[in-house]
């Protein structure tokens, strides 16, 4: 019996589970973790006359620190990036931190080309897709629970 007491059971522990698991990912930043070696690059920079301007740029820019990123926010658990390159504060467990901007601010005239349209539409056909495959799933598993309170024999 597809719906029976046990099953609804483990269903809702499971969807408990689910909804924790889901805390704990949201309220985390190590999602994914940058290993930049500084050393490595600062001696290509010493021995290249030309790379005068990766040299300047290391201090300048945050993508040149080891970091570790959230859904919501870029930590620095190692070295921190100097204040002119991001803004950073001190987390609650004692890393500097970023936090992502994802209101940036949308020039007109870049947003008026062929890709973005392009970017646009698919972003509005990936929501369509995930509404109607959610809606197929749940009329799958929804026919098998609705078949097993009737009187007639499943097939």
């Amino acid at each position: 019996m597809p719906c029976s007491a046990v099953t609804l059971s483990i269903a809702t522990i499971s969807a408990i589970i689910a909804t924790a698991l889901l805390a704990i990912a949201f309220s985390t930043d190590n999602w994914l973790y940058y290993d930049v070696k500084r050393s490595n690059i600062q001696m290509f920079a010493a021995k290249h006359t030309d790379a005068d301007d990766l040299f300047n740029s290391m201090t300048n820019k945050y993508f040149y620190y080891p970091r570790t990123r959230g859904l919501f926010r870029v930590c620095f658990p190692k070295e921190r990036p100097p204040l002119n390159a991001v803004p950073t504060y001190l987390s609650p467990i004692e890393t500097h931190c970023s936090n992502l901007d994802y209101f940036p601010q949308i020039d007109d005239e870049k947003t008026s080309n062929e890709d973005a349209n392009s970017r646009l539409h698919l972003a509005r056909s990936c929501i369509a897709l995930f509404v109607i495959g959610f809606v197929t799933i749940s009329a799958l598993f929804g026919q098998d629970c609705l078949d097993v309170g009737s009187d007639h024999p499943a097939p």
